[in-house]
């Protein structure tokens, strides 16, 4: 395994670039100027992200595409903090080794792509073809249960679809998620690097889904949530499908004045107003596309790019209360009468008046 590729720097969303809202360039990952800045107080614990710049942006929309990006660069993992999961990682890697020398070891998911949440597990995988994923799953949990000063909170998942070993490592206290013989998710690191290419709003507008849906505990696809592979599919199907009606149109050279606030507005209406559970289907392969169901059921339904026979939709069955949820956010966002200086995005991401939930200490 290269080791090196856990050290790689996605590019660097701190550099933005501050624009004037008339300048005709993109606006994604560049934050709107705004001269009228004035003495502001602005309540750290509850909104950590939110710059003085940004609270005095008077339109509501382009106050929330400010916020996206200060909250992406805010919540995603700094040099040091990526560094000590590195760390964990080598070790937890160094003694998976020891017990299955033959096995290859890999990371993959967020950790891999650093677009993580600070509490996220790091999905890790065993790829040893010389034995089955039950053996391979049963010969690792053996000697992983004996490991009290290593592992704790050892959880052995035997029976789901995709065995699973979830443990916290005891020196760092990060959360693992350990599967075995499964390549899924590395043929997904491929797909999800393009993707930040080609749609350059997408990692932001996952960032704050991914909290959005963690802040209610929706977040995990084996308790019915949005896990962040789907979400990502999910995001990149609004794209797709927002994309198209510019290109039928003839009006493609205007997507990049479309800013964060309006994608984030036009994502929740589209699942959470106009995406039909019962009829319709999204396949994401070849271009993606929404088509009719078979049969009408109360799953949803979203045909993995891979595997044209792998629903990745169907295990998250709390899927209607999610677009619910996305449903209200829209009809609040479009609705409600902000106050000046009144932050937009918490009414998603943190709607009460509570500490947040990821604060990170100030820095200096």
């Amino acid at each position: 395994m290269n080791k090196n590729a856990h050290h790689s720097r996605q590019q660097n969303s701190k550099d933005v670039i501050m624009i004037n809202e008339e300048e005709d360039e993109p606006k994604i990952s560049k934050k709107i100027k705004n001269d009228n800045e004035d003495d502001c107080v602005i309540n750290v614990d509850v909104i950590p992200w939110m710059s003085k710049k940004t609270m005095m942006i008077r339109h509501p929309v382009l106050r929330l595409h400010n916020e996206i990006i200060e909250f992406f660069e805010y919540i995603s993992p700094s040099d040091q903090e990526h560094k000590r999961r590195v760390t964990a990682y080598l070790r937890v890697e160094k003694y998976l080794q020891d017990v299955a020398p033959e096995s290859q070891i890999e990371s993959f998911g967020s950790f891999k792509t650093r677009m993580y949440l600070p509490n996220a597990d790091i999905d890790m995988v065993m790829i040893d073809s010389s034995c089955t994923q039950k053996q391979l799953f049963k010969k690792v949990a053996a000697k992983m249960m004996k490991q009290t000063n290593k592992f704790e909170n050892v959880n052995l998942i035997a029976n789901a679809k995709v065995p699973i070993i979830k443990f916290i490592e005891v020196e760092s206290q990060y959360h693992f998620d350990l599967s075995f013989n499964q390549l899924d998710g590395l043929k997904q690191i491929e797909e999800l690097e393009k993707a930040f290419e080609i749609y350059p709003e997408l990692k932001f507008l996952l960032m704050t889904l991914k909290c959005v849906l963690r802040q209610r505990d929706l977040n995990e696809t084996y308790s019915g949530g949005v896990g962040s592979f789907l979400l990502f599919q999910m995001i990149l199907a609004f794209l797709r499908e927002y994309r198209k009606d510019f290109f039928q149109h003839n009006k493609q050279d205007q997507i990049k004045n479309v800013t964060l606030g309006e994608y984030m507005i036009k994502f929740l209406e589209f699942y959470g107003i106009k995406f039909d559970v019962s009829r319709k289907k999204i396949v994401m392969g070849q271009g993606g596309k929404i088509e009719n169901k078979s049969t009408q059921d109360d799953r949803f339904s979203l045909i993995s790019p891979q595997d044209p026979d792998h629903d990745v939709g169907h295990s998250s069955y709390k899927i209607k209360e999610i677009f619910k949820i996305f449903q209200n956010r829209h009809n609040f966002l479009t609705n409600y009468n902000f106050k000046s200086g009144e932050s937009v995005l918490r009414y998603l991401i943190n709607p009460t008046d509570q500490k947040f939930s990821f604060l990170k200490p100030a820095q200096v």
